[in-house]
């Protein structure tokens, strides 16, 4: 029993030393950083990539906490961006980009998602519709400032648009099927789907790219002060975007079946397949594509034209709006 009594000091002193070492404080993981992802349009395959690189945990993994907001206001869509107090990136077309710069926001350019634009003017073969000088006599139906690309893209091709006749519509093919319109302003990746669901080999359409509208399409942008601070959150969230698009194509099925399912229950799952193979076309043309830098020639000549037909009120300042360094291998 002296024994016992003499050993109970020891035991009580060793087994206190291994809880303290069993209780011992385990690291706090750090938080992530809150960013705001402003869309310019509704939750769809159109920002597959995004929606991947969040269900993957790209962006988690980037210490990226990301809130996704999207809405189909292209004017609002850069205000939003830069008057977001978090750190925030948009997505834009990089002519309203351009002429939000000429008006004096003070946003940088970090790549592009689509190679070229995929705007475009749909309407039913079989018809008179021909060529897309054909256009320059018709009822063609536009989105908010749409008439200003027609009409510049038609003068370009050398047509007279004194019976052009251009009025905003909606985003249902109808418009062209119903024949309130002869030609509907679309995206190529988008209404286009649509209307060859419809119309099958009737659907036609004129890209814009092919007439001389040189733009880039979804370009990811940031403020100005972002970069200055936080270089590392900007390098990381364009690493984890990269990687989200890689799966969304690498996985086609399962990327729209859970937009569908966590995202947007109202798109339809044939359309969104559809619409994402074509996202590929423009996201990746060639292999080894994806992301692949914004060339300072092609804004150079959309900044050129947007002043020649008065559609920017002064000149932009190419080198400065791009921020292409942080582009992920």
């Amino acid at each position: 029993m002296c024994l016992l009594r003499s050993l109970a000091p020891a035991v009580s002193i060793a087994v206190l030393a291994l809880t303290g070492c069993m209780t011992k404080p385990v690291a706090e993981p750090e938080p992530l950083t809150p960013v705001v992802m402003q869309l310019d349009w509704i939750y769809n395959a159109q920002f597959a990539g995004i929606f991947q690189a969040m269900e993957q945990g790209y962006f988690a993994d980037a210490g990226i906490e990301l809130e996704v907001r999207g809405g189909p206001t292209t004017d609002d869509v850069v205000r939003a961006t830069l008057e977001e107090p978090k750190i925030s990136f948009g997505s834009s077309e990089s002519n309203v980009l351009i002429a939000e710069a000429a008006e004096g926001k003070d946003l940088k350019m970090l790549g592009t998602m689509f190679q070229f634009s995929p705007m475009g003017w749909m309407y039913l073969g079989g018809g008179d519709i021909n060529e897309f000088t054909d256009l320059a006599d018709k009822n063609v139906g536009v989105h908010v400032d749409g008439w200003r690309v027609i009409k510049l893209l038609l003068q370009k091709q050398g047509a007279d648009i004194s019976n052009l006749n251009t009025f905003e519509c909606g985003y249902s093919p109808s418009v062209v099927i119903d024949g309130e319109a002869d030609a509907m302003q679309c995206y190529y990746i988008d209404e286009y789907v649509r209307f060859q669901q419809l119309e099958g080999d009737r659907a036609k359409v004129f890209l814009a790219k092919d007439f001389g509208y040189e733009a880039y399409s979804q370009v990811v942008f940031t403020a100005s002060d972002t970069i200055a601070e936080h270089p590392e959150v900007v390098a990381s969230f364009m690493k984890a975007l990269k990687m989200g698009w890689a799966y969304a194509f690498e996985n086609p099925e399962a990327t729209v079946d859970m937009l569908i399912a966590k995202y947007n229950p109202e798109l339809e799952r044939d359309y969104q397949l559809r619409s994402l193979a074509k996202i590929e076309d423009l996201m990746v043309p060639e292999p080894g594509a994806l992301f692949r830098p914004i060339k300072p020639e092609v804004l150079q000549a959309s900044v050129d034209y947007l002043i020649g037909y008065d559609l920017i009120s002064k000149s932009v300042d190419v080198d400065s709006l791009l921020a292409q360094s942080f582009l992920p291998e």
